[in-house]
């Protein structure tokens, strides 16, 4: 839309002005004014169209580009990010079924799968004993071929024999249900804002200690045997988590403090 056709700001709402200007961006980014990708006006543009100070839109602007909405480029302007994808939390759905429904091309890169013993947390989450076998294996998970998550996931390998000898860039639940009869049932799954270890911000193209969304999930078979503990970093500009609407298991929400430590 041609800046001078652009809609002008209701100063009759109650809210704080910058929230109004946010408001007021949101819907335009919402209604298509700007498409995604797109260079937004500048900053002196809008200041003087809106007749509102810099310093008012910049906090406007601060809050959408934290968002997600907006995406800040050095020297090149601010540009309507991509729009954020969503996960239900509260149901096993596989990433391919999902994304696809969503209408974007999902796609799998293996980055490792290995058998190896079961770490502490591992073999606890998977009702085994410490140094049991498991399937371990590492994937990326990538939309339109960028990569918006990474995971590792850990699978019961007593019950899973040979599953390393699949074609792991598919489908995991099918090849458990097709291959093996185990169709999985959500037990659990914990969601909080984490920094990424070094391994995840390089697979998902993020710099050295940045902050990503984290979940841990653990999924049984219908008889209430442990199968797979999943840990997950997704890209928090790129992705979003749903909860509610779903049968499965519990969900936690944790908040990490300023005590927990850094990795």
């Amino acid at each position: 839309m041609e800046d001078a056709k652009l809609p002008e700001l209701d100063f009759s709402a109650g809210a704080p002005l910058y929230q109004q200007v946010k408001a007021w961006l949101l819907n335009g980014i919402e209604q298509g004014w700007w498409p995604v990708t797109a260079a937004i006006p500048s900053e002196r543009v809008l200041s003087e169209q809106l007749h509102i100070a810099r310093a008012t839109l910049r906090q406007a602007v601060d809050e959408l580009e934290k968002e997600g909405w907006l995406v800040r480029r050095q020297g090149r302007g601010t540009f309507v990010g991509q729009p954020k994808l969503e996960q239900p939390l509260d149901q096993l759905r596989g990433f391919t079924e999902n994304m696809l429904s969503l209408g974007v091309q999902p796609s799998t890169l293996v980055l490792d799968a290995r058998l190896e013993p079961a770490e502490p947390a591992v073999a606890r989450a998977l009702g085994l004993q410490q140094g049991e076998a498991v399937a371990a294996i590492r994937r990326s998970r990538l939309v339109d071929g960028v990569p918006l998550m990474v995971e590792d996931c850990y699978l019961n390998y007593a019950r899973t024999l040979g599953v390393l000898d699949r074609q792991l860039s598919g489908s995991l639940y099918s090849i458990l249900e097709q291959d093996y009869g185990i169709r999985l049932v959500l037990s659990w799954e914990t969601l909080e804002v984490s920094r990424a270890e070094a391994w995840a911000a390089r697979a998902l193209d993020l710099p050295v200690r940045s902050d990503a969304l984290y979940t841990e999930r653990l999924a049984a078979d219908t008889q209430g045997t442990q199968i797979e503990f999943t840990r997950r970093y997704a890209r928090a500009d790129r992705c979003r988590f749903r909860i509610g609407g779903g049968t499965g298991g519990d969900v936690t929400l944790r908040e990490r403090s300023a005590t927990d430590p850094a990795d």
